[in-house]
């Protein structure tokens, strides 16, 4: 397995396959690690704006309908105002399909478990996620991953679970634990497939075409087990405005675009950044306290994310005459 890779287009001829293009170049790889962080950043925040909603007697289920479906509207026209191109109609599809059977079901369990188990346990077994990917890639390529991947991705996760586990928490239920041990399973296939059928389609378009699918997918769920539920207060929909309208839209396209620059592998490396980013989020806003051990967690996630750019120096000094691809957000 190449360090960096993304998922292209093959020509007409083979258009029902993606070829694998190395992306080592620094200012590349530096930039896509720099969209996975706006998402990480985005997202850090929703395990506590999804406690709120169910403050708001907001269903988990109806909360992923109406956050996708208003995300999805959101990247759709803001698309079109900055002139994006179309998604190839092949593409469409895929991605539409990975939102409805992929995407979708993971966020009913990783919500279903924050509603059972202690958020610090959730997001400690949903972070097992970035080692199924590079095992799902590592198989797909027939190739083991270098050693220094494998380092970076291990002090990734022992930043994590260094940060999420430090302080005391209860055991929260079994059910909890089997929810978020789905997620971890159901966010790897996902990425895993979202690295194998974005190819050349832009990011907002990517993005809002797995959140018609996931939101589509939804309803349907929603329909059929009678919790399709409204907001009824003001607060509700504010809670319903702020993922659909800021959190999803920003989050989920800058995760596409740095999926493109990085491949699955290391976005979702860079992504361990999001409990880091959560916990000072709660340092900031929430005036909440850091131990010792904790600020030692995010070292060693601030040190793994780093270490990309890194090794795209060292790759780009082996590989002189590779030339930079340029990429169009």
């Amino acid at each position: 397995m190449e360090a960096f890779e993304v998922q292209a287009k093959k020509p007409e001829s083979q258009s029902h396959g993606y070829a694998r293009k190395v992306r080592s170049k620094p200012f590349t790889v530096t930039i896509g690690v720099g969209f996975v962080l706006l998402s990480a950043l985005a997202f850090g925040s929703t395990p506590a704006f999804v406690r709120l909603a169910y403050t708001a007697q907001i269903n988990g289920l109806s909360l992923v309908v109406f956050r996708c479906l208003i995300a999805a509207a959101v990247l759709w026209l803001v698309a079109r105002l900055v002139r994006e191109k179309a998604a190839p109609w092949g593409n469409a599809w895929r991605l539409i399909l990975v939102g409805a059977f992929l995407f979708g079901p993971q966020m009913w369990a990783y919500f279903a478990a924050l509603g059972r188990l202690d958020t610090s346990i959730t997001v400690a077994v949903v972070y097992v996620y970035p080692a199924l990917v590079a095992i799902l890639v590592a198989l797909q390529a027939r190739k083991v991953p270098q050693g220094a991947e494998i380092g970076l991705l291990v002090l990734g996760l022992c930043g994590v679970g260094t940060i999420v586990l430090a302080n005391p928490v209860g055991t929260g239920s079994a059910a909890g634990l089997v929810l978020a041990a789905v997620t971890a399973v159901g966010y790897a296939l996902y990425v895993f497939s979202a690295g194998t059928v974005v190819g050349d389609t832009p990011p907002l378009a990517a993005a809002s075409l797995v959140l018609l699918g996931a939101g589509s997918s939804s309803v349907v769920a929603a329909l059929v087990t009678g919790q399709l539920e409204f907001p009824q207060t003001v607060v509700g929909a504010g809670y319903l405005a702020l993922h659909g309208v800021v959190i999803v839209p920003i989050g989920l396209a800058a995760y596409y675009a740095g999926l493109k620059r990085l491949g699955a592998t290391f976005t979702s490396l860079t992504d361990t950044s999001q409990p880091a980013i959560a916990a000072l989020i709660g340092v900031l806003a929430l005036s909440e306290r850091l131990l010792p051990v904790q600020i030692l967690g995010m070292v060693a996630i601030v040190v793994a994310v780093l270490g990309l750019p890194v090794m795209a120096v060292c790759q780009s000094r082996k590989n002189p005459n590779v030339p930079e691809p340029v990429d169009v957000f």
